[in-house]
């Protein structure tokens, strides 16, 4: 929802409840740049400082665990993008063999490359830029938590919703054949042909515009696509529920009953 011109892909709320309910970090960068967990960190900080100055409670809702987890705890301070060697490193990854990104992280950094997947060129080619500027293994830089996290320096109340499995499945198919409905595969092209996107920008990781753009390239037809989408929808919802799961100190909402998030915030605010 960050990027302007991506509404039906990230299921964006329309501008009329965008109106009656106003949100933050909607349509906060444009497809040319890329928003990373450290802006998100930045750009969040600098919303619960302002609200709270309002005597407001800012309430974070989504499905980024990885962000939510970054902003919790913290991010470690790290080198800033290199584009010239992150070119070079794919166009090493494309004279190669499959995995020779990877093989080069595990020469430098093997306790790193055995935590993530081979085929995570992401978190591959950062690492591997980070050891350039730093001289430093992501390893080495994960072994101390951060202090910097809302986790520290605010009360926070952590929420998840559980529902039934069937119920979830029910919705994203609901949800998946409305998008198309709506025209997902034109606004994917639309994207593609306004702008250049990288092979490395996160929207061509992103659940449906991944798909979309697959299609488009001609590597499967359209009957595929939906079933490749909806499965990918799926189990991003098993991801996040596996990271719940995980999670600490946070009160389940189960069937998703809302009682606990009014309830809390009732207290909160009776508090003040």
């Amino acid at each position: 929802m960050v990027y302007k011109d991506c509404d039906i892909g990230s299921a964006k709320p329309s501008l009329e409840i965008l109106k009656k309910y106003p949100h933050h970090l909607i349509n906060e960068e444009t497809l040319e740049n890329i928003f990373t967990v450290s802006d998100f960190c930045k750009e969040s900080f600098r919303l619960i400082e302002r609200i709270h100055a309002n005597n407001k409670i800012p309430f974070f809702v989504g499905g980024s665990m990885m962000y939510f987890k970054s902003l919790f705890y913290g991010i470690h301070d790290l080198p800033g993008k290199d584009q010239d060697y992150r070119n070079e490193l794919n166009n090493l990854k494309n004279n190669n063999s499959k995995n020779y990104l990877h093989s080069l992280l595990k020469d430098i950094d093997p306790s790193y490359a055995e935590k993530i997947e081979e085929n995570d060129h992401i978190r591959v080619i950062r690492a591997l830029e980070i050891f350039k500027q730093s001289k430093i293994k992501m390893s080495d830089i994960l072994k101390d938590r951060p202090k910097t996290g809302i986790k520290n320096n605010f009360d926070v109340h952590q929420f998840g919703i559980h529902l039934e499995r069937e119920i979830i499945h029910e919705r994203i198919k609901t949800r998946l054949m409305d998008m198309f409905d709506q025209g997902l595969i034109e606004e994917t092209k639309d994207i593609l042909e306004k702008f250049d996107i990288s092979n490395d920008h996160p929207i061509r990781k992103a659940v449906n515009y991944k798909q979309v753009i697959e299609f488009t390239e001609g590597k499967y037809p359209k009957e595929i696509l939906i079933d490749k989408s909806l499965y990918a929808t799926r189990q991003l919802a098993k991801r996040q529920d596996t990271w719940m799961r995980g999670w600490v100190e946070y009160s389940k909402l189960i069937d998703g009953d809302k009682k606990p998030i009014r309830n809390t915030i009732k207290n909160i605010i009776s508090s003040l």
